[in-house]
Parts: structure tokens; C-alpha cells; sequence
């Protein structure tokens, strides 16, 4: 993951969605965009639930410069990286500064969130996280997971985490001890 980084900008904030489903990608990209208002460099890591929806996914992200993980490395000046691989999630986890955790802005029931917990990234999840509800109950009474419920609540908790990396740190560390 740090060699990953150093190709990206070893200093460039990184937000990762993790393992998204359809819609919930044009809510990811609208928060985005409104957070590169205020950190242009930010870097999206795009991981969709299944990669073989890439072809439907690419049409939204015509206004980035983007690149897929199957061609091979992002850059410094790459917008979006596309996770459209398998097994390598917990890499994109571990190179990230925020993570959102996917299928839980549509009646999905959310995705693992002790992969981020376990490596100690601040993480949001949605709402509707019934498949996880125990686990996730934990890690927010924790303080290390938040809930967000829309794109401007995602955009103002991201911003908000990638600008204070003491509080990322303490989110981070809350997963880890649970």
C-alpha cells in the first residue's frame, strides 16, 4: 500500500468507497466532487461490490481522469482509481485515510466493516447496515465508525476527517481495540 501511495503522491489525501452497488456510486461521486472543491488533489479509490459493472460505472466518471486497477497502477494525476480486481481490497483499505463501506445506502444490508477496523482506517457506512447490525452497533458506540445517510452527510464527514488526521487516528484506533 505505501508503494501504491508513492506512485499516487505519498502526501495526497485518499478517500476510499469500498465495495459499492449501483446508485450508490452517483452519491460517492457527487460527495467527491464537492470535496475536491475544497482538496483538489483528493484521490477516489472506487471499489465496486462486483467488478464486472465497470462498464456501466465508467459512463459517470467522464469528467475525471480515471484509471482501472486491471490496467495497471494510478498516478499523480489520476482522480479516480477503479478497483475492478479481486483479493485486493484490503490493500485498497490499507492505502486509504477514509473509508466508506458500500451496500449500506440501499437497502443492501452493508459490507464487513472489521476489514477497516482491523487496520485501524476511520470508516463510514450508511444507514442500512442489518446484515453487520450487531458488529457495526459496536464499532459506533466504539467511535470508530460513523454513520452518514446522503452525499452532502458524506462530503462533510470525509472533508472533516481528512482535514483533522487526530480524529481519523483516534477512529482508527477505537477499530483496532474493538
Amino acid at each position: 500500500s505505501q508503494a501504491w501511495r508513492a506512485n499516487w503522491g505519498a502526501l495526497r489525501p485518499v478517500f476510499l468507497a469500498a465495495s459499492t452497488h449501483a446508485f450508490e456510486e452517483e452519491i460517492v461521486l457527487e460527495a467527491f466532487s464537492k470535496i475536491r472543491d475544497q482538496i483538489p488533489d483528493c484521490l477516489l479509490l472506487l471499489v465496486l461490490r462486483h467488478p464486472n459493472r465497470v462498464p456501466e460505472v465508467v459512463p459517470l466518471l467522464k469528467s475525471y481522469r480515471y484509471k482501472k486497477r486491471s490496467e495497471g497502477d494510478a498516478d499523480t494525476n489520476t482522480d479516480i482509481y477503479v478497483g475492478d480486481t479481486i483479493g485486493e481490497l484490503l490493500t485498497f483499505y490499507a492505502a486509504c485515510d477514509v473509508a466508506f463501506v458500500a451496500g449500506s445506502l440501499m437497502p443492501i444490508g452493508g459490507h464487513n466493516l472489521l476489514e477497516p477496523a482491523a487496520i485501524g482506517i476511520a470508516a463510514l457506512t450508511g444507514p442500512q447496515f442489518f446484515n453487520m447490525k450487531d458488529i457495526t452497533e459496536q464499532l459506533i458506540v466504539a467511535g470508530a465508525v460513523e454513520v452518514i445517510t446522503d452525499a452532502t452527510s458524506m462530503c462533510e464527514r470525509v472533508l472533516y476527517l481528512l482535514q483533522n488526521p487526530e480524529a481519523r487516528t483516534q477512529m482508527g484506533n477505537a477499530g483496532r481495540t474493538l
